[in-house]
């Protein structure tokens, strides 16, 4: 929590272990004994975020109706991302514009995500030849689109234009004319 409230109050530059430390109510000692350094700290944060929204994307996919639409199961799983990203907007915004591009994690559980994807997504695309590339794509696609507008028009993510249009863009790059 102290993290999350330097990063979004001081930015990546006022982002020290000291002040984590004194937000925190820690000795800077006390802190260093879990992580080394400020990027170890941020690793940590990306890593817990990533995985909440994993968790949430992977709880809705597997309760979805049969009965939707192609379209419908889409606008789920935008909707759960574009939400996710109302959340602490201004910490998107960090993690996208600030923070170096070489302190940025890579999870395997999104591979687990992007399989799951697969599974539902994969009966609907039309003319799609290779399938598991195209989600990770989408998956590439959405997360840079969402955390842009988070970074720049965050006003945006409670419009619901944002997930019509990601939607429609999703269903045409799915969904090809033979």
């Amino acid at each position: 929590q102290a993290s999350t409230y330097i990063l979004s109050e001081s930015g990546w530059r006022g982002f020290t272990t000291n002040a984590i430390a004194e937000r925190a109510g820690v000795n800077i000692s006390s802190l260093y004994q879990f992580f080394p350094n400020k990027e170890s700290i941020l690793a940590e944060l990306q890593k817990r975020h990533a995985e909440d929204t994993c968790t949430d994307l992977v709880e809705v996919l597997n309760n979805l109706p049969k009965e939707l639409t192609f379209r419908e199961v889409l606008t789920h799983i935008i909707e759960l991302l574009v939400k996710k990203h109302q959340i602490e907007p201004e910490i998107h915004s960090i993690f996208n514009k600030e923070v170096p591009f070489t302190v940025r994690s890579i999870l395997d559980e999104e591979k687990d995500l992007r399989d799951q994807l697969l599974l539902i997504l994969g009966p609907h695309m039309v003319n799609v030849s290779d399938p598991k590339f195209s989600v990770y794509l989408i998956g590439i696609a959405v997360d840079a689109i969402i955390n842009e507008v988070a970074s720049s028009r965050v006003d945006m993510l409670g419009e619901g234009i944002l997930v019509t249009e990601l939607v429609t863009l999703l269903e045409r790059f799915l969904i090809r004319p033979a």
